[in-house]
Parts: C-alpha cells; sequence; structure tokens
C-alpha cells in the first residue's frame, strides 16, 4: 500500500482558479441579514450542495438555465442570489428534477468581463435560509423569485471561564458535570479534531476555521458524509445536534469509504485523504461543470485513461487525466501527476463527489 510522506505543494494556489485565464473585477459590497429576516432572492439551482464560508467558481454559458438568472442579478448591481441544490425526484417511472427548499445566500466576490456567450464568476457562500414562497416572472421560466427567512447559527455559552475552570451554575448544579461537557460544543470540536487527527493525518486541521459554527460547516464539506446526510446537517438549526451528529459519524473513519456511486465498489479509504487546497474543494470546467472534488493520495478499483495534460489544471504544476471505475466504467475524477521530480506529492487523485458515495463500517477499509 503507498504511503504519503508529506506533502511541500502550496495550498494557496488553488483557491487562486487561475486556469479561469480571465481578468476579473472586484465586486464591491456584502448583504448580511439578521435571523428570521424576510428577504426577496434571485434563486439559482446548482448540481452542488454549497455551503457558507465556502468560495465556488462560476462558469456559466449562455446555453445553460442559469445563465439568464446571473445576467439578471448583474443587471440589476445586485451582488447577492439565492443557491439551491438540485434534487431527482422519481415520479411514476420518470425522474423529475426539482430543487430543495433550503439553501445559502451567496455573495459574488469578482466577476469577469460579460461577453455573449459566457460570465464567469468567483462567489463565496454566505447565510442559510428556507424558502418561504416563491414566484416567477411572468413571461419566462428562467426568473425564480423567492421570498425566504434567513437562518441563523446560536453559539452557545462556554461551561468553563477563562481559566478553564467550570461556572459555578455548572459545578453546583442539578446534573454531574459530565453531562454539561457532553453538550459543550468546544469540547465537541476537540473530539472531533482528535478523531481526525488520528484517522486521516494528511488532512490539515490548521485550514479549518477555529470559530465552532464555521467549523461545522468546514467538516460538512471536507469529510466523508453522504450526501442526505450533508443536506440535513445543513439544514440543522442547533449547532449542538449538528456537530455531536459529525462526532457520531466520524468515530468509524478508520471504516469508511468512497465507493462508486454506481456499483459501489471501494474507491477511496477515508484515511488516505489528503489537503491539495487551502480553501473549498470546488472546481469549474471549460464546459461550466463545477465539480466538488475529494482528494486523496491513494485510490483502488480504478484505472487513469489517456494522456496527461497541464491544459486546465486546477493545480498548477500537475498535470491530469481522468481515472474510471475499473468495475462498471464510470467516470470518478482525476489523477494528478506533478511535472517536476521535486514535488510532494508526485501523484495525487481527485474524486467528483457526485460520482461517489460514503458507506461506513466496511471493514474493506481498515488497514
Amino acid at each position: 500500500e503507498r504511503q504519503l510522506d508529506a506533502v511541500d505543494y502550496d495550498l494557496a494556489i488553488p483557491p487562486q482558479h487561475s486556469y479561469l485565464e480571465m481578468a476579473m473585477q472586484r465586486v464591491e459590497g456584502y448583504n448580511f441579514w439578521l435571523e428570521a429576516e424576510s428577504v426577496n432572492l434571485l434563486l439559482i439551482p446548482l448540481d452542488i450542495i454549497v455551503i457558507p464560508g465556502q468560495t465556488i467558481p462560476l462558469r456559466i454559458r449562455d446555453t445553460s438555465l442559469q445563465f439568464a438568472m446571473v445576467r439578471n442579478v448583474l443587471d440589476r448591481n445586485q451582488n447577492t442570489f439565492g443557491a439551491v441544490h438540485m434534487l431527482a425526484e422519481r415520479e411514476q417511472v420518470l425522474l423529475r428534477r426539482t430543487w430543495s427548499q433550503s439553501g445559502v445566500t451567496v455573495q459574488i466576490l469578482e466577476v469577469s468581463e460579460q461577453t455573449a456567450n459566457q460570465i464567469v464568476l468567483k462567489c463565496k457562500g454566505r447565510q442559510r435560509f428556507k424558502t418561504v414562497a416563491t414566484s416567477q416572472v411572468r413571461g419566462s421560466h428562467l426568473n425564480l423569485h423567492a421570498t425566504v427567512s434567513i437562518l441563523a447559527d446560536h453559539l452557545p455559552p462556554r461551561i468553563k471561564d477563562p481559566a478553564g475552570k467550570l461556572h459555578d451554575a455548572i459545578r453546583y448544579g442539578a446534573h454531574p458535570s459530565w453531562m454539561y461537557r457532553q453538550h459543550d460544543v468546544y469540547q465537541i470540536v476537540e473530539n472531533i479534531k482528535r478523531e481526525i487527527r488520528e484517522a486521516i493525518p494528511h488532512v490539515k486541521l490548521q485550514l479549518a476555521p477555529p470559530e465552532p459554527i464555521m467549523f461545522s460547516y468546514w467538516l460538512i464539506s471536507a469529510m466523508p458524509f453522504e450526501f442526505n446526510e450533508r443536506v440535513e446537517m445543513l439544514r440543522e438549526n442547533s449547532l449542538t445536534v449538528r456537530l455531536s451528529s459529525q462526532l457520531k459519524h466520524l468515530r468509524d473513519l478508520r471504516k469508511t469509504n468512497y465507493c462508486c456511486r454506481l456499483c459501489e465498489a471501494v474507491i477511496i479509504r477515508a484515511t488516505h485523504l489528503v489537503s491539495m487546497s487551502a480553501d473549498s474543494p470546488f472546481f469549474v470546467n471549460p464546459h461550466g461543470n463545477v465539480f466538488e472534488t475529494v482528494t486523496a493520495y491513494s485510490v483502488q478499483n480504478s484505472v487513469a485513461v489517456g494522456e496527461p495534460t497541464e491544459q486546465d489544471s486546477w493545480f498548477p504544476g500537475y498535470a491530469w487525466n481522468n481515472i474510471f471505475c475499473h468495475s462498471c466504467a464510470s467516470c470518478l475524477g482525476w489523477k494528478f501527476q506533478a511535472v517536476s521530480r521535486d514535488a510532494k506529492p508526485q501523484v495525487f487523485y481527485g474524486a467528483q463527489r457526485n460520482a461517489v458515495k460514503v458507506k461506513y463500517n466496511s471493514p474493506l477499509a481498515e488497514g
């Protein structure tokens, strides 16, 4: 089994998205709303789960559903829209595409010069919301306006004082102190970090936000949770419940796999994950497809196909080609090979998040 000795790649390079190769202009302003505030937003459905604090590159072609919607936002000199993730619902024998009733506000950070056939954006997820009511602009099926209610997280008070001692109200409370500790978000965060350090040493916890609320969002993006679990974690309003649920899943990291979503062949062991970007794992290809990636230093049951190329590489200094499932031949992601012999790692892999599924308590993940 191949081991990873070190990573000396500059993790600040991928978040620059230099492969976009377009002059970008900064968009000023930032909308922040209070909890339960009603806001009118243009909703844009995406095939990814947008998470607060995460940066998302978008390359929107004029042939896509989102093109007219984004032009509408920009033409109104607005810098915020609502992102909702697409769902596939079975209606009799057909699959019907719809979108979720919850989402995240998205701030446009930078925008390219608009051309007739594409718009390039760099965006950041900001605040969670739930949809209250929707309406479409008359004469257009592209513009979905919604009234949304802003959701907010509340950080519970610490059970310890600045000196590290339990507050008197807890020390002399009606319940044993261990019961309070069990629900202390700061203690839960430390327990989660310990599980990650012991099981996935090549995931850099120093990249994670130190504040518990944003840390819980980072976990949704960085750790192996299945799609429906990630959606529920994002919907959960209680920070304590969200972190406790995350800790429960992360206790078995050594028995957790990313498997091919089609045939369930094991592709990546959770223990083989590696941090290769200092920011979010979203990248966009020349066709405008946005991919959320899972990076690992080793894969199995897969084969790399095609000649490696540096063109449009999301990780400058690495050439890429596609990897396919050895069992069912579905496309899983990419193999990245260093151009320089001195680079570390020499090889790593990126799996499309929507091409793999998470399976827990799998004996194949041990070792």
